[in-house]
């Protein structure tokens, strides 16, 4: 039996999408991120939240953006202190842990912060074997909710000097989960306004 659907289809063939047309959808995707909800509750009066329905579809069009925007990558808009030496009792016990017994370890504090207003995001502590050509680091930026959000710890050949490793380390850093939870913190945030 034919199936009869009022709902359009994409064309046959190849489809295109003009750089226009990518930056609208990347906006309106944000909007609905932000200012969209279709889930509401009697027992809180002015709740708002989206339903993993709406989530699904977002995080659906969030993946098609992925291919057709150009994302600047974190190393383009982050700088960094000049990384100081860290005594053992400064580093993380996560750090630590994963270093274990390895000799020659010597550890680095790096304070990361957006290139453009000298706001902190967050803190890079790297434990470097010189001998093994290796570094493990530790990455750690707070959300909007005030919880860390972790990158490793992780082993990686070090780059061809410090600053390409920090660099390694850096667009490592899982942006699209900060992301993800700083949404979700102002949505809450804009829930309990209302309430």
């Amino acid at each position: 039996m034919f199936e009869y659907s009022r709902d359009p289809r994409p064309r046959d063939g190849v489809l295109t999408i003009a750089q226009d047309d990518a930056q609208a959808l990347y906006d309106f995707v944000g909007y609905l991120g932000r200012h969209a909800f279709d889930t509401f509750r009697d027992d809180r009066p002015g709740f708002r939240g989206k339903s993993p329905d709406m989530l699904r579809h977002l995080e659906k069009m969030r993946d098609l953006l992925e291919n057709v925007m150009d994302y600047p990558t974190l190393d383009e808009e982050l700088c960094w202190d000049e990384p100081k030496p860290l005594a053992t009792d400064e580093v993380h016990g996560l750090l630590l842990t994963e270093v274990g017994n390895r000799s020659g370890i010597r550890f680095l504090g790096i304070s990361v912060y957006w290139n453009d207003e000298h706001r902190n995001f967050g803190t890079l502590q790297l434990a470097v074997d010189d001998e093994a050509g290796e570094t493990c680091g530790l990455f750690e930026v707070e959300d909007l909710a005030g919880q860390q959000v972790s990158c490793g710890p992780g082993w990686c050949q070090s780059g061809a000097d410090l600053g390409e490793t920090i660099r390694i380390f850096i667009n490592a850093f899982p942006t699209q989960e900060l992301e993800a939870r700083n949404e979700d913190c102002i949505n809450e945030m804009l829930a309990a306004k209302v309430a």
